[in-house]
């Protein structure tokens, strides 16, 4: 299995295309294959001489005299680590088809694939047949469409500012939010003499986006002049909730109001909808979540992977007697004599403070409990349980992975999983396996 550094690595000071070994419990160990470069593996955008570019970050700046001599260049970053496993996601991406049946199946990327990485995760995706894919805005959309010119990429924030001819051109199908975003795309498609492709946001309860019932029997077909409408989306605002009565309400409300609308895909449901039954996946689903992994319903959704492994290296090992306080106000008191692994992880590379409580690190198979609480850049972990010699500055605490889900660590924020993975993903470098 081949590993690929993201876009950003290099920026960051990482080895060019291979990753540290995430070693002592890594669910996936160090390759013995060559390293995939990370601009051909999740695509750097952008990349020019001098600047480089990809998700978010400079490249490599060329090489100089004075620069770092290879041996320190080579030196293990003492960074977290965030492994995206591709094969998973695409194994996701099957499970759900299978409960898709014969209704069409989109995937959800905005966010930057949950933080996971958009163009990685879109080109695993199109390798497993996926062609519909949903962006936050433009800036995406673009990111995306130059990754995968074929795909078809709406974005769920409507027009969020932007102009209709740049959706037109690029091409990105906006989900339009307003009467007002309706009539400047009318005007646009007036002006060139060309239909534009539009879906329809419809607020059919949740509040946040969309045409409003009322606004939606104004237009009706005669205020739609000139657009093509070709979906007509919504979102559940108790998604997790599958018995809450206020589902039905809105997928009755999404029918009534799209009868006084163009005929067009009809997209309810996202990740949790697809669990809840044919009745509520309509014409196009909308998994997001599903394809990373993880679960967003009070009822538990089978047959999907964590397709993510955070782990962070020890920065140094000390000895304490017991009763020692540790971390800031004292807020870890030791039980015994203790053996602590001060680990480059904290709040600032998008690990919350919960995880002090919620978290479940360890070495190997040793649990290796966090003491002190979570500070910006570094948490203490109980290592005294691991085997002496085994934890030393360089090795690898696994934080999160498949064992130890990110779910737990929602439950503690009192949040949805999507939170503190996106969050974490933002922050940390990512490396990819599976590709």
């Amino acid at each position: 299995m081949s590993r690929a550094e993201d876009p950003d690595a290099r920026a960051l000071g990482g080895s060019e295309g291979a990753p540290p070994d995430l070693g002592h419990g890594s669910s996936h160990g160090p390759s013995t294959e060559k390293p995939v470069d990370a601009r051909e593996a999740a695509g750097a955008e952008g990349a020019s001489a001098g600047t480089g570019g990809g998700e978010g970050g400079l490249g490599p700046a060329p090489a100089r005299s004075g620069d770092a001599p290879p041996a320190e260049a080579a030196r293990p970053e003492m960074r977290p680590v965030l492994t995206v496993d591709l094969d998973a996601i695409r194994a996701n991406w099957a499970a759900c088809l299978r409960l898709a049946g014969g209704g069409g199946l989109s995937a959800v990327l905005k966010a930057d694939a949950y933080g996971l990485g958009l163009v990685a995760v879109a080109r695993a995706l199109d390798g497993a047949g996926c062609r519909d894919f949903w962006v936050n805005d433009l800036a995406e959309a673009a990111r995306l469409r130059a990754a995968l010119p074929g795909a078809r990429v709406f974005c769920l924030m409507g027009l969020a500012g932007g102009a209709p001819a740049d959706f037109a051109a690029l091409p990105a199908i906006p989900a339009l939010v307003s009467p007002q975003e309706v009539a400047r795309c009318g005007r646009h498609a007036a002006a060139t003499g060309a239909a534009m492709e539009v879906a329809l946001q419809l607020d059919t309860g949740l509040g946040r986006l969309g045409l409003s019932e009322t606004e939606a029997e104004r237009l009706g077909t005669e205020g739609l002049a000139g657009l093509s409408v070709v979906a007509l989306v919504t979102h559940l605002a108790a998604y997790n909730l599958p018995d809450d009565p206020g589902n039905a309400a809105q997928r009755a409300r999404l029918r009534r109001m799209a009868g006084r609308l163009p005929k067009a895909a009809l997209s309810l449901s996202a990740s949790s909808g697809l669990f809840m039954g044919p009745e509520w996946r309509l014409d196009l689903a909308r998994a997001g979540s599903a394809l990373v992994g993880t679960q967003t319903s009070v009822r538990f959704q089978p047959g999907l992977r964590p397709c993510y492994s955070l782990a962070a290296p020890v920065v140094a090992v000390t000895e304490h007697p017991a009763g020692r306080r540790l971390g800031y106000r004292g807020a870890g008191v030791l039980a015994r004599p203790s053996r602590i692994a001060t680990v480059a992880a904290g709040y600032a590379d998008g690990l919350p403070q919960a995880y002090a409580q919620a978290g479940r690190p360890r070495f190997g198979e040793v649990p290796a409990p966090v003491v002190g609480g979570v500070a910006m850049n570094l948490t203490m972990l109980d290592a005294t349980d691991a085997p002496e010699g085994a934890v030393g500055p360089g090795a690898q605490a696994i934080l999160l992975d498949a064992r130890a889900p990110v779910e737990a660590l929602a439950e503690a924020m009192d949040c949805a999983p999507n939170v503190p993975l996106a969050q974490i993903g933002a922050a940390v470098r990512k490396v990819y396996v599976g590709g």
